[in-house]
């Protein structure tokens, strides 16, 4: 990361390439502009725009100006970490950029570390929390078939006692059958033998 050094930054609140760059924004933006180069003042070099003609380095000045602005009140307005990690590589571009041409962008550069550290913290944390969820999931299922496993065995417990009920049952009733003819056995043979022993 590339930032300038904050005793190299003038005390003044404006360049004096910035007079002709804030009269082409609108009012909007010369009101943001007037009240964040009071809290972060400027005196860029722009030496990099040396090699330009003078409408076109306005023309850049006005330009990077614009950036400056647009990044400030998108650090301030950012809602989620999402937001700040889709575009990390675009806004390390634009705040070396601006770094080069002599911007102060301590400020920035502090405000976009920290939004970044919390950002990459938010993500590890919602990273280990999808794993934590996804386990829980599984277990829950695992769970459920368990249940549905116990509910199976319950039901052909249930199934097996009625069924040893209704052997038992039947069992007894063949003993009680089995005793009558036991009984009519007997009978008979008394009776065989009450015939075979009669007198003549």
């Amino acid at each position: 990361k590339k930032t300038t050094d904050s005793s190299s930054s003038s005390p003044r609140k404006k360049s004096t390439g910035h007079h002709h760059g804030s009269l082409c924004l609108n009012d909007e933006y010369r009101n943001l502009r007037e009240h964040l180069f009071r809290a972060m003042p400027q005196n860029p070099h722009y030496k990099p725009l040396d090699k330009y003609c003078v409408s076109v380095r306005d023309g850049i000045k006005v330009g990077l100006d614009v950036v400056f602005i647009n990044l400030a009140q998108k650090f301030a307005n950012l809602k989620s970490s999402v937001e700040l990690l889709s575009d990390v590589q675009e806004y390390i571009a634009q705040l070396s950029e601006l770094d080069d041409m002599g911007y102060d962008c301590t400020k920035l550069w502090q405000r976009f570390d920290a939004l970044r550290s919390f950002s990459e913290q938010e993500q590890a944390a919602r990273l280990k929390l999808e794993e934590i969820t996804s386990k829980r999931r599984d277990k829950e299922v695992k769970a459920t078939l368990t249940h549905t496993r116990i509910s199976e065995l319950e039901a052909e417990l249930k199934r097996l006692k009625d069924a040893s009920k209704t052997q038992e049952e039947e069992i007894e009733a063949l003993k009680a059958t089995e005793r009558n003819y036991a009984r009519e056995e007997e009978k008979i043979l008394q009776e065989f033998r009450s015939a075979a022993t009669a007198p003549w």
